[in-house]
């Protein structure tokens, strides 16, 4: 099951230049890996062979298929790698734990240079929008645009002992998907429910004792880096768009908008029925968000 978006939010409204009539494209995932010096890290891979390709990074405790609601449209247009970042979903767990955003950003360093990926569009939730801003800040000339979702470049030290509590007090295991699921919606309030139990169904696995369990290493939640990406905004060079949800707790107004205006080429935008997770959340107008930006900030680009 999935959710429909409207025929009107779609991506093609872009300009044909903007993507290459191929014959190949992918209206499934295929499940794909590659590998680092150390560990085995999952993705998928969604749309057209040779069309500009998107990159993106979930959130902490979320997998590569928190995105597949958004690829299943953009796929007609786009060539979509959903990375698992490492200690997620089907990607290997580090062991001992390293999960700094320094071996998070390394890995995906690995994976564009592995796939020869070059003018990509990077974009990332949470967790992982603090990766893709610093990627693009590190490596410029690889990215054409990005889009960084609902959290702060310097996330207070609240942030980091919520994690902690997670860390101390989630459950083991779940006896049903319902409860994983009721869990869920406490921080999604406006989710569809039919996409809660869509997502439930990649992030947990269910062990031989009918119990499940979360697909993520719980010591991603403990090992949080500190981090402050404010001095490296004025490196990144591509048009960026810094997106929260109106609702949101974890990046507030005004940072959003101070962020934005420390990139050179930065934009805001927010989303009303939004909380944190504003991309399952809100889903519709997050998507005519993203077209909105791309087609303004990438006509004429490629």
């Amino acid at each position: 099951m999935w959710y429909e978006f409207p025929a009107e939010v779609n991506f093609f409204h872009f300009p044909i230049s903007m993507a290459l009539e191929v014959s190949t494209m992918r209206k499934q995932p295929e499940d794909k890996f590659i590998r680092t010096d150390s560990l085995r890290l999952h993705y998928l891979e969604w749309g057209r062979d040779q069309a500009r390709t998107m990159v993106l990074l979930h959130g902490i405790g979320d997998t590569a298929h928190i995105w597949d609601h958004f690829s299943r449209s953009a796929a007609d247009r786009w060539r979509i790698i959903a990375l698992d970042q490492r200690g997620h979903g089907l990607s290997d767990w580090a062991v001992p734990p390293a999960y700094r955003c320094d071996d998070y950003v390394s890995d995906l360093d690995r994976l564009i240079r592995d796939l020869q990926l070059t003018g990509i569009i990077l974009m990332g939730h949470s967790m992982g929008a603090l990766h893709a801003t610093r990627y693009a800040s590190l490596r410029p000339e690889k990215v054409s645009g990005l889009i960084h979702a609902d959290i702060e470049p310097c996330p207070p030290e609240w942030n980091k002992k919520y994690l902690l509590n997670l860390y101390e007090e989630l459950p083991a295991f779940y006896e049903s998907v319902d409860e994983y699921v009721e869990e869920v919606r406490k921080n999604s309030p406006y989710a569809a429910q039919k996409m809660l139990y869509e997502i439930a169904s990649f992030a947990l696995r269910r062990g031989d004792d009918g119990r499940y369990r979360r697909r993520y290493d719980m010591e991603v939640l403990s090992h949080f880096d500190e981090y402050d990406l404010r001095p490296c905004l004025g490196d990144i060079k591509c048009p960026s768009l810094i997106i929260r949800g109106k609702e949101s707790r974890v990046m507030g107004d005004e940072i959003a908008r101070e962020m934005s205006r420390m990139i050179p080429l930065g934009r805001f935008v927010e989303l009303p029925l939004a909380t944190h997770p504003l991309h399952t959340d809100n889903p519709i107008e997050f998507q005519r968000a993203i077209c909105d930006f791309l087609a303004v900030s990438l006509t004429g680009s490629q």
